[in-house]
């Protein structure tokens, strides 16, 4: 027997009002709905319905003595994110450690480690795009981009400063996080040329650019953290496609709808785009400042009806079922979200699930898609 999940919306101010809600099925909330989290962590909110009554689900798994360390999400972003960063495990234990002793509650602002957890994340775009900021270019690419936007008139102020800064993305860092303000001139000639020009006439290339520049410009106006989506990779998801962030990546997403899997944690370290803490030292300890040819793009293995995302580096699995698709059986604890559609999970017994249902599944359940629009996730720890 599948056990319901249910979890209370984070009410972020990047959300999109109803988004969540529209999905499991709930009345709109009214505000901004930023994520859903079901899994095992101490701040996730979720509870799980059981014969004996609901139950907080991180809770219920230690009684249990079940191991399934993991969180899945649901993200709806309508504006970007921070600039962050997620430590190592062994940074995540040390800094854990020391904030405790430095007696820094766990719900306070500046508390950047909430747990021992490395958080190796996997998003997977359920929008027709979802646009993410993810590690840095070379400096060669910098410089093509200062070329172009330099054709369309950016400002001398600018192009000069990034022209520097490409080759030494941990100097560009500490320059944007320490020597800049709302109130610079860069950053404010930026902002202006952002909001006076049409990118419609520019070739694709530059005018995708452009477009992102205005989108994060205009959620953060003033804010110099827009520095750093000249300097990273700028990744355009479709649907169905995976971005794989490591610990160190510097990453931000900045628009979509998508399904996130990671380990168990909630450190995040910002270095700016938002209204939360943010710490330049400790950023620049986790950081990997290294220009990369390309961010880690995932697509599923077996495609079509069966389709599983296994990511190397990863210590978990997840499998897409849709109509047509053979009878799955569950051979590790899981958690199976219903997108679309209706499904039947069977042991001795028969249970269906419609659209927005979550459940967590143990051993011995099979999954069955049984409507044509039938579109389920099942999310496993890799361990045995």
């Amino acid at each position: 027997m599948p056990f319901p999940l249910h979890a209370e919306l984070k009410h972020y101010d990047w959300g999109v009002p109803g988004a969540l809600s529209n999905v499991v099925g709930r009345e709109p909330s009214g505000m901004p709905e930023a994520e859903i989290w079901w899994g095992n962590h101490s701040l996730a909110e979720c509870s799980i319905s059981t014969p004996e009554g609901a139950e907080d689900f991180h809770v219920w798994l230690e009684q249990k003595n079940l191991d399934f360390s993991l969180l899945v999400k649901l993200l709806a972003a309508d504006k970007p994110l921070s600039i962050q960063v997620h430590p190592s495990h062994e940074q995540a234990q040390a800094g854990f450690d020391r904030e405790h002793s430095q007696g820094v509650p766990l719900d306070a602002p500046e508390r950047m480690y909430k747990d021992r957890s490395a958080k190796p994340e996997l998003l997977i775009a359920l929008s027709d795009e979802f646009v993410c900021l993810a590690g840095f270019v070379g400096p060669s690419e910098v410089r093509n981009r200062l070329a172009r936007w330099g054709e369309w008139g950016a400002p001398g102020s600018l192009l000069s400063l990034m022209d520097r800064l490409a080759g030494n993305p941990r100097e560009a860092c500490r320059v944007i996080t320490e020597e800049f303000s709302g109130d610079d001139d860069v950053i404010q000639e930026l902002h202006d040329w952002l909001l006076s020009h049409d990118p419609s006439r520019l070739n694709e290339e530059t005018r995708r650019e452009v477009r992102l520049l205005q989108k994060v410009s205009s959620a953060y106006p003033g804010d110099p953290g827009i520095l750093f989506a000249l300097l990273m990779h700028h990744v355009y998801l479709q649907r169905g496609e995976a971005l794989f962030v490591v610990s160190g990546e510097v990453h931000a997403y900045v628009e979509g709808f998508g399904l996130e899997v990671m380990l168990p944690s909630d450190n995040v370290i910002r270095a700016g785009l938002t209204r939360k803490h943010t710490d330049t030292e400790a950023f620049m300890e986790v950081a990997d400042f290294s220009p990369t040819s390309s961010p880690r793009l995932e697509r599923p293995g077996g495609g079509g009806l069966f389709a599983t995302y296994e990511t190397v580096g990863a210590d978990f699995v997840v499998h897409r079922m849709t109509w047509g698709a053979e009878q799955f059986t569950i051979t590790r604890p899981s958690i199976c979200f219903v997108e679309t559609g209706r499904v039947t999970m069977s042991d001795s017994d028969e249970t269906q699930l419609g659209r927005g249902d979550a459940v967590f599944a143990l051993p011995g359940e099979t999954v069955s898609p049984v409507s044509e629009d039938a579109l389920v996730w099942l999310v496993h720890s890799e361990k045995n």
